[in-house]
């Protein structure tokens, strides 16, 4: 398995991951054979890559953190939810917090495992996309950071609900192309509170730190965040390590209106913040633990070289094992060589090739 831009794929590829509606419908399941009509219909779609069986990498496997099962009823759920809070009908988040608590019963049943970009392809709401990965990051980051499942359950349930303000903002100003004005983003600021409100409303139903947790994620240890200007631990915990996931799924993941950064780029954004923007404990584990190319991404070295993605090791996520795939005239490794980056300090990435 490999994973790869839209504008790589070509007929007779096949799909290695399903792609899901933002009800959790399949979209396109894995295995089919992609001929030029579902090429184009995905090139249509709010995806940056997707995820192909090539026989030449079939012993690859990519991290999937949830089960498919368990990522169509989270996606349903959210979306029930979502739809009843748009029309202003009352809602349970009974369902959200039974699939919060399904989520992290999954991830803990795992072995330690680094923080892999997710490859949840959602193609149609940004938002619930964006809120289903963070619950699985917040959920990993907890469980690195030593919170107890039943805390992490409270966590992940957070992550799911932290931007459910947004389906009060106006769709122009949350989907806009390009920068907000200084009067569209006071508007958007707007969505934390808004969050908050609607589910103090069901303070009998949730843990208050779940409300908190939306009201909070976009405050800052320095203070300089909002709604509040709260500092340093004035911020819940939880809100403080839901700031983190939130602002890496945010800058990783592609939107209709900008290009998905890549995850480098994002660790150095939480490196830069960390003290100011971001927890410094919180921070430092999330760093640790955070895989900055996934296996089945193809790479550069600063040997000249090209190379594929295998494997992560949990205890040096940044130096992965690698398949040398071609030298540096483009001649071809016959066989291809693994080799660890960790027993190879010399060798480093540099970046990724570009889409042909």
């Amino acid at each position: 398995m490999r994973q790869i831009s839209l504008t790589e794929l070509i007929p007779g590829m096949i799909l290695a991951r399903s792609i899901l509606s933002s009800k959790g419908q399949v979209l396109l399941v894995a295995g089919v054979t992609l001929t030029e009509e579902y090429i184009r219909k995905l090139k249509n779609l709010n995806l940056d890559v997707v995820f192909i069986k090539d026989e030449k990498y079939a012993d690859i496997t990519i991290p999937e953190y949830l089960s498919m099962e368990t990522q169509q009823r989270a996606l349903s759920i959210l979306t029930a939810t979502m739809e009843k809070v748009n029309k202003g009908e009352n809602f349970s988040v009974d369902a959200v917090s039974s699939v919060a608590s399904d989520i992290v019963e999954e991830l803990v049943t795992q072995a330690d495992v680094a923080i892999h970009l997710t490859g949840i392809a959602i193609y149609d709401d940004c938002t619930l996309a964006h809120s289903l990965n963070c619950s699985i990051y917040s959920a990993l980051l907890a469980r690195s950071c030593g919170f107890t499942i039943p805390q992490i359950k409270v966590i992940t349930c957070g992550a799911l609900l932290h931007d459910m303000g947004k389906i009060e903002i106006d769709k122009k100003i949350l989907n806009k192309p390009g920068s907000l004005t200084n009067d569209e983003f006071a508007v958007m600021k707007q969505h934390t509170a808004l969050g908050f409100k609607l589910l103090t409303k069901k303070r009998l139903e949730i843990s208050s730190l779940v409300a908190h947790m939306a009201w909070q994620h976009h405050e800052k240890i320095d203070g300089s965040g909002y709604p509040r200007g709260l500092q340093g631990e004035q911020i819940l915990s939880y809100a403080r390590l839901l700031s983190i996931t939130d602002v890496y799924e945010a800058i990783t993941a592609h939107r209709p209106y900008r290009k998905a950064m890549e995850p480098e780029d994002a660790y150095n954004i939480i490196l830069s913040g960390l003290g100011t923007s971001f927890d410094e404990k919180f921070g430092q584990i999330f760093l640790s633990k955070i895989a900055l190319y996934t296996p089945g991404t193809e790479i550069f070295l600063n040997t000249g070289e090209r190379a594929i993605v295998v494997s992560v090791p949990v205890n040096n996520p940044q130096r992965p094992m690698i398949r040398l795939i071609s030298y540096p005239d483009g001649t071809p490794y016959t066989p291809p060589r693994n080799i660890s980056l960790v027993a190879n300090p010399q060798i480093s990435i540099i970046k990724r090739p570009n889409p042909s």
